[in-house]
């Protein structure tokens, strides 16, 4: 277990001026123990005989050690000594922040030296200072992470959360319980289930128990008068904010046992705004006759609680146990609403999640490590509608009614047994282990119990002065359809009425077993070869031929070692998730029956009515599963420059193959065309292939993705007074199954290949610190990127195969049917239109997120029991730019690509911890 933490995003220690030194440089840094407090008076000494000791405030300086490899001993009393490589390099000071683990609680094997090669490129390392500069709401700290992990092309929303080596992905701890962040340290290690365009990974160590008592209290503020309106809201949303807790480890026996504990409270008064387009008080279409805006302001209280216990026992010198709980219950409010869905369609929300975990570690020799993990995890999210009314939704001006999930309750309980050794043999390190994950759910899922209609509009009869029909025919908007179905005026029929009936539980048992091995060789000091093999299985579905090779280089060709070059490639394997299971067994055709009715009376949805048509839809898997999979390959340069500049391109290419998708086998065989108005009611009565009247939905493993990704990182620890981390990144993953895993056409890929829906193109992102005079302390994340991609549709299943995921045709001339975009005419006069998938473009973001901070020491003649007291005032976006979330993205509703939704303006809170 390594303890050595590079500060390459933290703050910077203290730099003195450069004594002579021909022939080589210095190492300097802070020494701390696991909670981030100062460790004064602990001695450091290289293996060339140069000794110092860490002074007032743990600051330590070596100010001569040779150029090339040296080990560096770190002693303190009452902590385990460590001994560590490190590189030293010409022309850079050696920056290393060192962290000393209790004795209670010391875990030690024997590793190569010259680790430095090995560490891999990409990798991010945040110790407890760099974590402290983060954001303390709970949301935005791991929007931070998230941002950080997807610089590896993956969808941030995906990124993978492992606490204390569990690989069951869970919520994050409290802030004030986590000693240390990895991100991406080795995606491509045999031990990692995850590709790397699935999100990143972020590994967090929670801090253990400590020999000494140490403990913080803690209050931040963020008041409405300080925070900015929403920039859809056409009055004042004063949001609100306040977050408290405290933290407290020490000692339970000394030096055998210690405990640590944290608990945090966060209440938010945040407001939804709803930006739709809804008839007039008369349900008329408005002056305009489009409609008449809706803009209501919601409020949205959320209640979070966050805490955390964990005990350390030495149960011999070679042999070290711990206990965690943590515990994650939050409350929201009217959550569901904004954008284009009204008040009435939100819900209330209770989310939990309770995590315990045992660790046991065994050092059965000094090259021989045996870690165990246990882990048990109860999971519940409980929704309770605002109402019970169908859903009604009319394509691209609103959704209202009851939400379709009505009272959702999902109960799920997750048992992890992991099993590890690690052996170090010459030049040989071997690890291996097995993981098992059983997960238990029970999910009560009345998913359109309450009924679900969908306004799309089409073709209708063109009405006279009477509002009686003619012989003529138009193209109605889907508002004038659902005005029509109000007034019960011809044309007004809904596009469809959807309603589930059945038995809402639906129980299911899935169990993941992986078994991995891996060697890292290092044959020479500049050379490193790690090989590895991962086999997985799953059941529910059962697939059993998972296989997962990895192989990985890495070579610094020069004699100073100040270039690295890595080479990584593999294969992975991704389990099928619960939720498509759980989707498979809902809508069996037994447990549950879903019917869909296609122009049925908007007071009678079930009445038969002449021109009205049902079908049901059953889900099944196709008869051979197997998890989805992606080969990837990865090349990183690296490059140490002078004054601690560190310089690394990466460049990575990846296919995944096999993705899940889902798709009617039994859709109504109807031809594309475009001009045409579309006929519904005959692309329903077409021939299927299997059964009449029935929609099969099959997932399949059908899909595939490709592309590169290009990442250029920029790093600075070495000055005094600011440090830096800069990456750019540019990804180009494209699918053909990109937004939606539903292709327009259950018989053609014709148009689906496009930019994946979470994808920014381009991005940037800064990490920086800066120290300002009078000791306050600055630090401020920047990140930009392009606008995500999304689809553009007509509102309408014209094909009659169950999904709204029609597109439109391009036109060439105007007319009925006809609109004029952006992207030019386009028609909804087609069936399986020729417009590409995801074509079109939201906004680009940026955020600026900062932090101001100043320590006060409070007993500044008592080194061995420090009071601090720290001020900060900390921003969430602070140049108040509107992020768009959403977009209206059907083209018949005349606000095509307009913004409905974004996330909250500049929040600024006032925070005050104390600590002892």
């Amino acid at each position: 277990m390594k303890w050595l933490v590079l500060a390459g995003a933290a703050i910077p220690g203290p730099v003195s001026a450069q004594q002579a030194c021909p022939n080589g440089m210095p190492i300097e840094g802070t020494v701390s123990d696991p909670t981030g407090a100062v460790i004064p008076q602990a001695r450091v000494q290289a293996s060339g005989g140069e000794t110092t000791k860490s002074d007032a405030i743990g600051h330590y300086r070596l100010p001569c050690i040779p150029i090339g490899t040296v080990i560096v001993t770190i002693q303190a009393e009452g902590f385990q000594t460590r001994s560590l490589s490190m590189k030293v390099r010409p022309g850079a000071i050696t920056h290393a922040d060192l962290q000393l683990m209790v004795a209670a609680v010391q875990e030690d094997v024997q590793v190569n030296g010259d680790s430095d090669i090995d560490s891999g490129a990409a990798t991010t390392t945040l110790n407890t200072k760099a974590v402290q500069g983060l954001a303390d709401d709970p949301d935005d700290f791991l929007r931070q992470l998230q941002v950080l992990a997807s610089d590896a092309s993956g969808d941030p929303t995906q990124t993978m959360i492992m606490v204390d080596g569990f690989q069951n992905s869970s919520a994050l701890p409290p802030k004030n319980s986590i000693a240390s962040i990895r991100i991406n340290s080795d995606l491509f290690s045999a031990k990692n289930k995850w590709p790397p365009f699935s999100g990143g990974l972020i590994e967090i160590t929670t801090k253990p128990g400590a020999d000494a008592f140490h403990g913080a209290a803690f209050f931040t503020d963020s008041d409405g008068i300080f925070n900015a309106t929403d920039p859809f809201s056409v009055t004042a949303t004063p949001a609100g904010r306040r977050r408290y807790g405290f933290e407290l480890s020490g000692p339970i026996l000394s030096k055998k046992s210690g405990f640590a504990l944290a608990l945090e409270k966060r209440d938010i008064d945040e407001f939804n705004v709803v930006n739709a387009v809804t008839l007039d008080a008369n349900n008329g279409l408005g002056p305009n006759g489009n409609g008449v805006p809706s803009q209501q302001t919601v409020s949205a209280p959320q209640r979070l609680w966050i805490a955390s216990a964990r005990g350390d026992w030495q149960v011999t010198p070679g042999d070290i146990a711990n206990l965690s709980f943590s515990a994650n219950v939050n409350n929201e409010g009217n959550q569901g609403v904004g954008g284009q869905t009204l008040a009435d369609a939100g819900y209330s929300s209770l989310v939990s999640e309770y995590d315990l975990r045992f660790h046991n570690g065994q050092t059965i020799s000094p090259n021989i490590l045996h870690e165990t993990h246990i882990g048990y995890s109860w999971k519940r999210t409980e929704q309770t509608p605002l109402s019970s009314t169908p859903s009604v939704q009319v394509a691209g001006y609103f959704l209202g009614g009851g939400a379709t999930s009505q009272n959702l309750n999902n109960r799920e309980r997750d048992l992890e047994i992991d099993d590890d050794v690690t052996a170090v043999h010459g030049k040989h390190t071997f690890a291996f282990g097995v993981q098992s994950l059983g997960i238990f759910v029970h999910d009560y899922d009345p998913n359109t119990f309450n009924g679900a209609y969908v306004f799309g509009g089409g073709s209708a009869p063109v009405l006279d002065s009477n509002n009686d029909p003619t012989s003529q025919t138009t193209t109605i908007s889907a508002l004038e359809q659902y005005r029509r179905a109000l007034h019960n005026l011809a044309g007004g029929s809904p596009t469809t009425y959807q309603v589930t009936t059945g038995t809402p539980l639906v129980p299911l048992t899935q169990w993941q077993v992986n078994l991995w091995a891996q060697d890292t060789f290092k044959p020479t000091k500049k050379l490193t070869v790690d090989t590895g093999f991962r086999y997985q299985l799953q059941t529910s579905p059962g697939t059993f031929a998972n296989f997962g090779p990895r192989v990985a280089f890495a070579w610094s060709p020069d004699k100073k070692q100040t270039w690295v070059l890595h080479a990584r490639t593999g294969l992975f394997a991704v389990a099928t998730d619960t939720s498509d299971t759980t989707n498979v067994y809902r809508l069996n055709g037994t447990l549950q029956r879903q019917t869909t009715v296609y122009s049925p009376s908007y007071s009678t949805p079930l009445a038969p009515i002449p021109g009205s048509i049902q079908v049901a839809t059953t889900n099944l898997f196709s008869p051979k599963p197997f998890q989805s999979r992606s080969f990837m390959s990865y090349v990183d340069v690296e490059h140490d420059f002078a004054r601690g500049w560190h310089a690394s391109g990466s460049l990575l290419y990846g296919e995944g193959y096999g993705l899940i998708r889902a798709v009617n086998i039994n859709a109504p065989l109807v031809a594309s065309s475009i001009g045409v108005p579309p006929d519904p009611t005959a692309a329903l009565e077409a021939t299927r292939p299997i059964a009449l009247g029935e929609n099969i939905v099959e997932y399949q493993n059908s899909a595939r993705a490709a592309g590169p990704a290009l990442t250029l990182s920029l790093e600075q620890h070495h000055y005094k007074r600011f440090g830096l981390l800069a990456r750019y990144g540019y990804v180009n993953f494209k699918a053909d199954s990109p937004g939606n895993r539903t292709p327009q056409s259950s018989y053609s890929d014709k148009g689906e290949w496009g930019r994946l829906n979470y994808e920014r193109k381009n991005s940037f992102t800064l990490f920086g610190t800066l120290n300002l005079p009078s000791k306050v302390l600055a630090a401020i994340q920047f990140d930009v990127g392009n606008g995500r991609a999304y689809d553009i549709t007509t509102g309408t299943d014209n094909n009659g195969d169950g999904n709204f995921t029609d597109r439109p045709s391009y036109a060439s001339a105007p007319g009925a049917g006809v609109y004029s975009t952006r992207f030019g005419l386009l028609t909804t006069n087609t069936v399986n239109g020729n417009v590409p998938a995801n074509l079109g473009t939201m906004p680009g973001v940026i955020h600026v997120d900062m932090n101001l901070s100043r320590r006060f020491t409070l007993n500044p003649m008592d080194k061995d029991h420090p009071r601090t007291l720290t001020f900060n005032a900390r921003s969430a976006n602070l140049l108040n730019h509107t992020n768009v979330t959403a977009v209206n993205t059907v083209v018949s509703s005349s606000a095509l690509g307009q913004p409905v939704a974004a996330e909250t303006a500049r929040r600024i809170e006032l925070g005050v911890r104390f600590e002892f």
